[in-house]
């Protein structure tokens, strides 16, 4: 069994924004059933494999596997980021919806609007990523496994 070492214990609890809501929740629930968000995984994969050396520091040598999936959680709100250009392009493709839609009712300046969308849906947006990522992180138990095997 793995414990959570001293480094970690007096490390930051995760942001309750990033903790969804039971509602949220039943979205995720739903989306994760859909398949919508398995495509996280190979991204948190990649995530952890990078960050595994800083990962096994809030490892002691045994562990069980919702104190792994509490760290694995923890480091992707610290970060905040998982995979830079997916984010990028995902967010583009929103603000890019929200220029057509107002492109269809006369409003066409693209800049005016991108700003506008950032000013007004950037932060709930990257909130909601990382609920996307951390409810992925709950089914990924095998993945994280082999992450931590192949950093020793």
């Amino acid at each position: 069994m793995v414990h959570i070492s001293e480094a970690y214990k007096p490390q930051p609890a995760i942001d309750p924004r990033l903790q969804p809501q039971a509602a949220e929740r039943q979205l995720l629930e739903q989306l994760w059933h859909a398949g919508r968000l398995q495509r996280h995984l190979a991204a948190l994969e990649r995530f952890y494999r990078e960050k595994r050396d800083e990962f096994m520091q809030l490892l002691d040598t045994t562990s069980d596997n919702e104190e792994i999936i509490q760290i694995a959680k923890y480091l992707v709100a610290q970060n905040g980021i998982v995979d830079r250009l997916a984010e990028t392009l995902d967010q583009i493709k929103e603000i890019e919806s929200e220029i057509w839609i107002q492109g269809e009712v006369g409003n066409h300046d693209r800049e005016k609007i991108a700003q506008e969308w950032t000013l007004r849906h950037a932060r709930a947006w990257r909130e909601w990523r990382i609920k996307e990522y951390l409810y992925a992180v709950e089914h990924m138990e095998a993945q994280l496994a082999e992450c931590l095997q192949q950093a020793s």
